[in-house]
């Protein structure tokens, strides 16, 4: 049997090689001569126009006036030169300004000197885009901009000069081109994204159907290939269904305004992926911060829900093929990765939690994991994959899976990791008259370690208690490896309170509401220590986590409980109140 660093290793190298071929062929394929030679018909006439289901901010208008561009959480002084041509603050500010991420904020403003200053930034773009770095040309990045293009096309070219408006449809035409040389450059929500751009085109282009009949069927197997039997992306990022779906509800709405059935594959995957958006909810509206989910945008949530026709429903308790458990009693809805990471190609970024969970009271966040920060290239990003991130138990600080460096060295300004394990993980869901719950496990630490984890939650059907055991079994005969240490961590929501009670091992939890909880637990040594919460949209926060931990040892079980605090009600003192004066 192949052992596992050299399978991994020589997974990288094929994909090396297969990415350095299909380099190659879209460089040449992406020239002006290439575009000569493909006779691809110039986009000029626009017949419909697909809804941008993001929502736009007018005050980017003002902020535009005053010589600054925010954008992604960032924002950068531009003065009167071009935001092209500045330091760019983050990498996905400069995703967002290539991107035209800006259109719908000036289009969301509504006057004039906004559409003005949504054609001088074109323009800008236009003189800019031969010698843009490699990102401005990225397949996603092009695809973002054409969808863009299209959604917002009213606003950006009514009443404008003739000379603006063919200079924008030889750049859409361009944009285009490129989009069919490179769609099937790698996998994930990119290609599908590019593949969505297309028809996007096709549908509202005049003189372009063309490209309904040529990129359709490799639309829709590409879209059975991504969106998972139980309506989970394959990359198993929840903020990846969020993104397809504000891309995907405007393209049936497209078919429909052509007066075209839209694809069976379409139509079922939207209502799979809008039942797992549901099944992904918190309490609060947000989605369970796994596998590179970052913030939540309760905006875009509410969008994509606001189109599901049919009130999809999602799975009762587990998403088998996504790899997620879903608790849900009286006020307390609790989420858990009980899945495998994605396919190597596809984890750039997944995150090592196997086990972890997160749970909400009511519309409060409890427990949750550290989530993503937005900005991919910070030094925190790579901390927020590791299962210390996590409310799950980890060994010796180390993760569950390891982070190997691909091949090629960066990619979008930071480097890239592929996720590589656990290999086997299992789990299994458990239902009786009082409580119901799930068992999971993984041999993530097998082979550093010597040790199996395996936990199991329960939530009781009242919702005032949730109870979990974490044990760490030996893998093998040869035992376990000495002198290691585990630790059990539940991250708390910034919101929340804790309060240690040594004497007795527990914690009070307060939350905003006044609601509170009381932790308790056996079998390690259990302590408040500072965390902090990356998913934040603003910014990175503060926050506290309760920590257990213990030498690892064949016998290592630890029982912990989390139960609902009754509140006690404020006695009412006869005589207190003032009596009204007749």
């Amino acid at each position: 049997m192949m052992p596992p660093q050299i399978s991994d290793q020589a997974r990288l190298a094929a994909l090396a090689v297969n990415r350095a071929g299909r380099s190659a062929l879209r460089l040449a394929l992406k020239s002006p001569f290439s575009r000569w030679m493909s006779g691809i018909p110039a986009a000029y006439h626009l017949l419909i126009l697909p809804h941008d289901l993001r929502t736009g901010d007018p005050s980017f208008a003002v902020e535009l006036y005053d010589g600054y561009i925010g954008l992604a959480g960032a924002t950068a002084p531009v003065g009167s030169e071009s935001p092209f041509l500045v330091m760019p603050p983050t990498v996905p500010w400069q995703k967002e300004l290539y991107g035209f991420g800006w259109l719908r904020h000036l289009h969301a403003a509504e006057d004039q000197i906004a559409r003005e200053k949504a054609r001088k930034l074109t323009l800008d773009w236009i003189a800019f885009a031969s010698s843009a770095p490699p990102l401005g040309r990225d397949r996603d990045i092009t695809a973002r901009r054409v969808i863009a293009l299209l959604s917002h096309a009213a606003f950006l070219l009514d009443g404008a000069e003739p000379d603006f408006y063919d200079a924008v449809m030889r750049m859409l035409s361009r944009d285009l081109h490129d989009l069919t040389v490179v769609y099937g450059d790698g996998s994930g929500v990119p290609k599908l994204r590019a593949l969505t751009a297309i028809l996007l085109a096709g549908l509202c282009i005049a003189e372009h159907e063309t490209y309904l009949t040529s990129y359709l069927p490799t639309f829709s197997a590409e879209l059975d290939r991504q969106i998972l039997e139980d309506g989970g992306h394959v990359s198993r990022d929840p903020g990846e269904l969020i993104e397809l779906l504000l891309e995907l509800l405007p393209l049936k709405q497209c078919f429909v305004a052509r007066q075209l059935e839209p694809p069976e594959k379409l139509y079922s995957a939207l209502k799979r992926m809008q039942a797992m958006v549901r099944f992904l909810r918190l309490g609060d509206g947000s989605l369970a911060r796994f596998n590179g989910m970052g913030p939540t945008f309760l905006d875009q949530v509410s969008a994509v829900l606001a189109y599901d026709d049919l009130g999809a429903t999602f799975p009762d308790l587990h998403a088998p093929n996504s790899g997620y458990a879903r608790l849900a009693a009286g006020e307390v809805v609790i989420i858990a990765d009980a899945g495998a990471p994605p396919p190597l190609h596809l984890s750039a970024r997944a995150h090592a939690g196997c086990g972890a969970f997160e749970m909400s009271v009511g519309t409060e966040p409890l427990i949750a994991n550290c989530g993503a920060p937005q900005d991919e290239t910070g030094d925190w990003y790579v901390v927020s994959r590791s299962t210390a991130a996590h409310s799950t138990l980890s060994i010796d600080d180390l993760s569950s899976s390891r982070l190997i460096k691909a091949q090629e060295s960066f990619v979008a300004g930071r480097e890239l990791f592929w996720l590589s394990g656990p290999r086997s993980v299992h789990h299994e869901i458990i239902e009786n008259d009082a409580s119901i719950g799930v068992r999971i496990g993984h041999d993530g630490y097998r082979e550093r370690f010597g040790m199996n984890h395996r936990r199991q939650i329960a939530l009781h059907k009242s919702g005032n208690e949730f109870a979990g055991h974490d044990q760490l079994m030996p893998a093998n005969q040869t035992g376990i490896e000495a002198n290691a240490h585990f630790a059990i961590r539940f991250h708390l929501h910034p919101r929340v309170a804790a309060q240690l009670s040594r004497n007795t091992n527990a914690v009070t939890l307060t939350l905003p509401s006044g609601a509170t909880w009381r932790m308790v637990a056996e079998g390690a040594d259990l302590d408040i220590e500072e965390s902090i919460f990356f998913a934040d949209p603003i910014c990175l926060r503060r926050s506290l986590q309760i920590v257990l931990k213990g030498p690892c040892s064949a016998a290592t079980s630890v029982h912990w409980k989390f139960e609902k605090v009754a509140q006690q009600q404020k006695p009412v003192i006869q005589g207190a109140y003032p009596r009204r004066l007749v």
